[in-house]
């Protein structure tokens, strides 16, 4: 009994080493940031379960409606998405950490930090 308990415990304490993120945990408004050369520019990622299947919309701050293209959630709380617009496709890599995601965006004119939190 002793062992069955101890073996519970080490699983209790592990178990979020392996969490990996799911759809329910992306699903949701998501207010971004990124820093380039040209200044700050905002908006929100915008994420809803269809059918099992993740979409998306990039919402910007100047009210523009840009779909997400591809979305894939990666191993240790990555997440990938493909924006194409009229004249490029953006990628963005971030690592999601609770309702705080960091990471990358580029396109063809190059590369920039990305920082965002889920809206409640």
């Amino acid at each position: 009994m002793k062992k069955l308990f101890i073996l519970a415990f080490v699983m209790v304490l592990v178990s979020p080493l392996f969490a990996q993120l799911n759809t329910k945990q992306v699903v949701g408004s998501w207010k971004y940031s990124v820093v380039t050369d040209q200044g700050e520019m905002t908006g929100v990622f915008k994420f809803v379960e269809t059918e099992g299947k993740l979409t998306g919309n990039v919402i910007t701050s100047d009210g523009y409606t840009i779909p997400i293209t591809k979305i894939e959630i990666k191993a240790e709380n990555n997440l990938y998405l493909e924006i194409q617009t009229d004249s490029d496709v953006i990628k963005v890599n971030v690592k999601v950490d609770g309702k705080n995601f960091k990471g990358t965006g580029s396109s063809y004119q190059g590369e920039a930090p990305i920082t965002g939190v889920k809206q409640e």
